[in-house]
């Protein structure tokens, strides 16, 4: 959570402004203009700073990837990548024409992003965005699939899997390792074919494709008839709307190395195949009655030579869900970008750029525990609240705080931990360590409940000094 910095790339009023923008986003879980602004002339400034064109949305990036190098630096990192799109449909008799906004897949009118964030790869602390593309779609159906088969490979929209990770490889280039991780989207072979031309960047990305491979077999075949290599137990969790019941699945594990034939679309200018890759299948053995079994397949070339490899691509793989809770933080739960009434698609573009630095702060706080990550403890990198924050989340801690140990703050005061713990319970939470840990949701209703005791514990110290 290293604090923004723009290297004097815009004006220091500019800089002002977005810190300010930003703390307050953070303070409200909010992406309102006109509820986290504190008055009249606040809210006028954050829409001036939004449509002012000397901000753009490349230094916004730039900065948030800076911020991102510099803490990865010297770290295993997995990269997760993915898009996403914003729909402001509801809003379109609202928005102007012509403002940075374009055909949805479906219906809608919003804008496409392509996101690839930087976790680290034992604790998934995230670092921060390694990189964002937003574009919109100028036209709706304008080329048929046939003809977009036919691009260069640079030209199409699925070009952005590659370039989010050429652009991630050099913000994260002083990192140890990078492990780029992608869903099925990914499975491009044009970048499968390049999986190894940067030292030190290893991919694992979900089978789409069952691919013709060496020998005139296919993919998926190959690695179904492979020699099973372990097991293992995974925990699934339940479905909130009732349509799938929590239970622990048994995950049987196959491995096979092969080498992936070259489309034919492509043409004959590259190898007939490519270098040797692994494939893993996961598949549930014996599911409950009527239930489809669970079946990944990930492409990897990360070395796999047991179970235990097996298992840690695998584990790197699920890693995903961080991506997919950012963006649901971002565009409905929590920061509402969807919601937002703003006029002007550049304005809204940059709001969901603030957005996504907000909900990585807002995660950080979260993922933030009091461990040595390669000799270095979170709290040494960085802090979520200013000294006067500190100081009222003290005198907080001590009201909250029971008359037994159980229910004390048991973390080291001022930390990351002992903050949460009183965000916690600010948001509901009982403090039992019996009970379950505190969630995200729970957090953000703790974060915003501060804030409002803490404007008025801020007016209590001026009247203090100035008795």
């Amino acid at each position: 959570m290293y604090s923004v910095n723009f290297n004097g790339v815009i004006d220091k009023r500019l800089e002002s402004r977005s810190k300010s923008l930003l703390k307050s986003m953070f303070a409200k879980c909010s992406t309102s203009i006109q509820s986290i602004s504190q008055n009249r002339s606040d809210q006028i400034g954050n829409y001036r700073l939004l449509n002012n064109y000397s901000l753009s949305e490349t230094i916004l990036i730039e900065e948030q990837q800076s911020r991102c190098g510099i803490q990865a630096a010297g770290k295993v990192i997995l990269n997760i990548s993915d898009s996403s799109e914003t729909n402001f449909i509801m809003h379109k008799k609202r928005l102007k024409p012509n403002s940075g906004l374009g055909y949805l897949d479906g219906s809608g009118i919003g804008f496409k992003m392509h996101l690839s964030i930087a976790i680290d790869a034992k604790s998934h602390y995230i670092y921060g965005v390694s990189h964002l593309k937003i574009w919109a779609r100028e036209g709706k159906g304008q080329l048929t699939k046939a003809e977009k088969s036919k691009l260069p490979a640079t030209e199409r929209e699925s070009y952005k899997w590659q370039e989010g990770c050429l652009a991630s490889n050099k913000v994260l280039s002083a990192a140890t390792t990078v492990v780029q991780i992608q869903d099925r989207e990914g499975d491009i072979y044009e970048q499968i074919e390049g999986f190894w031309s940067e030292k030190n960047v290893f991919y694992i990305i979900r089978s789409r494709c069952d691919r013709q491979i060496e020998g005139d077999e296919r993919l998926w075949g190959k690695t179904s008839q492979a020699t099973p290599i372990g097991t293992y137990t995974l925990s699934i969790s339940g479905d909130s709307h009732g349509k799938g019941k929590k239970r622990d699945a048994v995950m049987e594990v196959r491995h096979c190395k092969v080498k992936l034939k070259r489309p034919s679309h492509l043409g004959a200018k590259g190898e007939a195949y490519s270098q040797e890759v692994s494939m893993i299948e996961t598949r549930e053995l014996n599911p409950p009655e009527g239930v489809t079994p669970l079946v990944w397949r990930l492409l990897t070339s990360c070395c796999v030579e047991s179970l235990a490899d097996a298992l840690q691509v695998i584990e790197w793989y699920c890693a995903r869900w961080h991506i997919e809770e950012v963006f649901r933080v971002v565009k409905k739960e929590n920061l509402n970008v969807e919601g937002s009434e703003l006029e002007s698609g550049y304005a809204l573009r940059k709001l969901t750029i603030f957005a996504i630095d907000t909900a990585i702060k807002l995660f950080q706080l979260y993922t933030a525990r009091e461990m040595v990550i390669e000799g270095e403890t979170i709290e040494s990198i960085s802090s979520s609240f200013s000294k006067e924050e500190f100081s009222c989340l003290k005198e907080l801690n001590n009201q909250l705080e029971g008359k037994t140990e159980k229910q004390k703050n048991p973390h080291k005061p001022n930390s990351n931990e002992w903050a949460l713990w009183v965000l916690a319970r600010l948001g509901g939470w009982k403090g039992y360590s019996s009970q379950r840990k505190a969630g995200m949701t729970t957090i953000i209703a703790g974060l915003e409940e501060f804030y409002s005791i803490y404007k008025g514990w801020v007016l209590k110290m001026d009247y203090q000094r100035s008795d």
